[in-house]
């Protein structure tokens, strides 16, 4: 009886372990039933050992769609020298939000006082805003270099605004709502005729590493309908920062207490 106990019990961490290893691969969210394909194992079991990685911070469910995704802790799993491949990690998430929002969907990396454009997932329509990858665009105007202002410490951005600006740029007190917010929304100020929207992503430290934009023309990405698409936003930058293994605990100066 006891030889048996210890087998069920193995086998019951070794599908755990699959599971966890599962959810990795799927940062967007997946379904009961998918997970229960993949895996190999029944709907009940899965549903179980859900709600064990829920519990231990492994796994997490999205109220709104019902899709498990990895959980904060599930990060704690990988090499503490091996940094997660951001955008391999991002296109799924890119592309979601791309869908649900149908706009062009960019993620940027920080390159001293530069954001640079370095994935895209571009809008079905036939007039969609495109983003040149590659190029340079200083800190100082804009949706992107807002979002990534307001989340930098107050000396590292007004010494980019010194370098960079002439004195037009953001002032803290609208860098300050844009955190307490959590993006920034630019109608049209660096590229007329154009709506963008941008929020910020944490590595595992808490710092910022980088942020996922959404823009297109303003005739259909209104400000409005920006406005309403802002969750979508926040909640894909969230989940990307959580693929990264940025927990809300996380140490930083200016990131978020729950929210990315």
């Amino acid at each position: 009886m006891t030889v048996k106990t210890e087998a069920s019990g193995v086998r019951s961490v070794e599908r755990a372990f699959e599971l966890a290893f599962d959810l990795a691969a799927h940062p967007e969210g997946a379904g009961l039933q998918q997970l229960a394909r993949e895996t190999g194992c029944s709907k009940s079991t899965v549903h179980r050992l859900l709600a064990t990685l829920q519990a231990l911070g492994v796994a997490e469910q999205d109220a709104a769609s019902k899709l498990y995704r990895p959980g904060p802790r599930l990060a704690e799993l990988a090499p503490i020298a091996g940094e997660p491949d951001l955008r391999r990690l991002a296109l799924p998430i890119m592309r979601q939000l791309r869908d649900d929002t149908e706009e062009t969907v960019t993620l940027h990396l920080v390159e001293g006082d530069s954001h640079v454009v370095v994935e895209q997932v571009e809008s079905e329509h036939e007039i969609r805003r495109i983003n040149p990858i590659g190029q340079p665009v200083p800190l100082a105007a804009g949706a992107t270099a807002r979002a990534i202002l307001a989340f930098l410490s107050p000396e590292q951005a007004a010494a980019i605004l010194a370098r960079t600006g002439d004195g037009a740029g953001p002032s803290e007190r609208e860098l300050a709502d844009i955190r307490e917010r959590g993006y920034s929304l630019s109608p049209g100020e660096r590229l007329a005729g154009g709506t963008a929207m941008s929020a910020p992503v944490f590595d595992r430290s808490g710092r910022l590493c980088a942020a996922l934009s959404v823009s297109g023309p303003r005739f259909r990405f209104t400000t409005a309908r920006a406005t309403r698409c802002a969750p979508l936003l926040t909640g894909a930058a969230r989940r990307l920062s959580m693929a990264l293994g940025y927990r809300a605990s996380s140490q930083s100066t200016h990131g978020p207490e729950g929210e990315a």
